[in-house]
């Protein structure tokens, strides 16, 4: 394992060798998947592990999504933060042709008022992403949102408020809602509990990134 790490430190620090390109691109990408993976296991949103590592939220979230390509030292800080050592970042990631989540122990994304758990993590050739996303009373997503695909939501307990595209729905326990992800949406827990919704996404999407996008600084309170 550690002539593994090493060939692929080799790698992370740049070759003129056209033959390493592709060895270089999935390194990065495996790299990136680990990251994420081992700070959701550590219930870390990216603000609190940039803050630990010395990096800023922006470079991380580019590390994460394989963007850039990470240095040994920045590597070295990620993992000192995590508590991990250098070889948690090159170990391969088990790709699922059946992902079995049981209760309780799926990876939770912590937010300021809120959380929200990935339950599609492993999937090969992955086609939706189905997400629980939970509100506390009063909390919010940010500006409304334009994306790809289409949104499926499922309201599992308490009152949300969704607004899309200028119209507003009431989401009560058993109540759906299905839209196109084009058209501006939002939404609100509106009751005095804590909220809990089934989103499943047509398009696949990172989570970490779906979150980001819905709500740059953590769930809103309420006005």
């Amino acid at each position: 394992m550690i002539t593994a790490c090493a060939d692929h430190m080799h790698l992370l620090r740049g070759s003129s060798m056209n033959d390493q390109n592709d060895s270089l691109d999935e390194t990065v990408v495996n790299v990136a998947q680990q990251i994420r993976r081992l700070r959701e296991r550590r219930n870390l949103s990216q603000r609190a592990l940039a803050e630990a590592s010395g990096l800023s939220r922006n470079t991380l979230s580019l590390l994460e999504r394989g963007q850039t390509s990470p240095t040994v030292s920045t590597l070295k800080r990620i993992a000192i933060a995590l508590g991990v050592g250098l070889n948690a970042f090159f170990d391969p990631i088990e790709k699922l042709n059946i992902v079995h989540v049981q209760s309780g122990q799926c990876s939770q994304l912590q937010l300021s008022h809120g959380s929200m758990a990935d339950l599609s993590v492993g999937m090969i050739d992955q086609l939706v992403t189905p997400l629980v996303l939970k509100l506390d009373p009063g909390s919010r997503s940010g500006p409304p949102l334009s994306h790809d695909g289409q949104d499926f939501i499922y309201c599992l307990k308490g009152e949300v408020l969704y607004n899309v595209n200028g119209q507003a729905f009431v989401l009560e326990p058993g109540d759906s809602l299905f839209f196109d992800g084009h058209l501006p949406h939002g939404f609100q827990n509106i009751g005095s509990e804590m909220a809990e919704v089934l989103i499943v996404l047509s398009a696949p999407q990172d989570s970490t990134e779906y979150v980001t996008n819905h709500f740059p600084k953590g769930f809103v309170p309420a006005d």
